[in-house]
C-alpha cells in the first residue's frame, strides 16, 4: 500500500509539474503573439507615417482637355476644339499660348483642346481630312485644326490662321 501511495503521489507531481509547464508554455505563447502584435502594428504606424511626410500637391480636374471621341458630346451648344499635338508639334506652345489668350476673353466661347499625341486620339489623325466631319465616325484631322460645333454639328473646320479665326469667333 505505501508503495501505490508512492506511486500515485509521483504521478500526481507529475501530473501537477506537467500542468504547470503546459501552463507556463501557454503564457509565454500568449506574450509572444502580443508582441510579434505589437511589433507589426509599431512596424505599420512607422511605414504609413513615412508615407504622410511626402509634399501634397492640389490636384485640379482638367476639363478643357478632352479625347478626340468626345468632340460632339460636349454639354455646351457652342463650342470650339482645338486639335493639335502637345509634344511633336512645332508650334505647340504657341497654340498653347493662343489658347490660354483666348479663353481670358470675356466673351470666348468654350474652348477644348485635344492632344494628337496621346494613344486614344491617334486613330483620328489621317493624311486626308475631312472638313464636312458631322459626327465622329467620320472625323478626320491631319494636324493642328480648329472645329467649332454648334449643337453638335461642325459649323467651321479651320487648319490655318488660328489667332485671326479665334479672334473672329468672341460673342
Amino acid at each position: 500500500m505505501v508503495i501505490v501511495m508512492a506511486k500515485r503521489k509521483k504521478a500526481t507531481e507529475k501530473i501537477s509539474l506537467d500542468t504547470e509547464t503546459s501552463v507556463s508554455g501557454g503564457v509565454k505563447l500568449v506574450i509572444v503573439i502580443i508582441v510579434i502584435f505589437v511589433a507589426f502594428y509599431l512596424l505599420t504606424v512607422l511605414i504609413l507615417n513615412k508615407k504622410s511626410t511626402k509634399i501634397e500637391t492640389n490636384s485640379s480636374i482638367q476639363y478643357t482637355k478632352i479625347l478626340a471621341g468626345t468632340t460632339f458630346n460636349q454639354k455646351d451648344s457652342d463650342y470650339l476644339v482645338f486639335f493639335y499635338d502637345y509634344d511633336n508639334d512645332e508650334n505647340a506652345s504657341d497654340y498653347a499660348d493662343l489658347t490660354s489668350k483666348y479663353r481670358s476673353k470675356k466673351k470666348s466661347l468654350p474652348l477644348y483642346t485635344v492632344d494628337l499625341s496621346e494613344g486614344l486620339n491617334k486613330r483620328y489623325i489621317s493624311n486626308d481630312e475631312n472638313k464636312d466631319v458631322q459626327s465622329i465616325k467620320d472625323l478626320k484631322v491631319k494636324g493642328a485644326t480648329i472645329i467649332r460645333i454648334k449643337d453638335h454639328k461642325n459649323v467651321s473646320y479651320v487648319t490655318e490662321g488660328f489667332s485671326d479665326y479665334l479672334d473672329s469667333t468672341t460673342k
